[in-house]
């Protein structure tokens, strides 16, 4: 599960990158600092919306939707919340 999640980043990483390197920067910075697995899947979600709604942006980028079906707690929330943040700097860094 958890390298779906990578993939997904990574992938959603790769195309915000081809617009601009530097929404993906501010994207990991945003959410690296949220310790809660509501904050952390609302910053995600709401970066990705104004990413995706913003004109001047306007990159076709989605949430995975399986990040809200199941129940982050724990251990859990720090592996997906690591996947994420691995997924978007691994696609940073190609």
């Amino acid at each position: 599960m958890f390298d779906e999640i990578w993939n997904w980043a990574y992938a959603i990483g790769m195309t915000i990158k081809e617009k601009n390197s530097e929404l993906v920067r501010r994207l990991i910075f945003d959410i690296r600092a949220e310790e809660t697995p509501g904050r952390f899947l609302e910053k995600l979600s709401n970066r990705l919306s104004e990413y995706k709604t913003n004109k001047n942006i306007a990159v076709d980028v989605s949430i995975k939707p399986e990040l809200f079906k199941v129940k982050w707690q724990g251990d859990k929330f720090y592996y997906m919340k690591s996947a994420i943040i691995a997924g978007l700097t691994d696609a940073l860094a190609t």
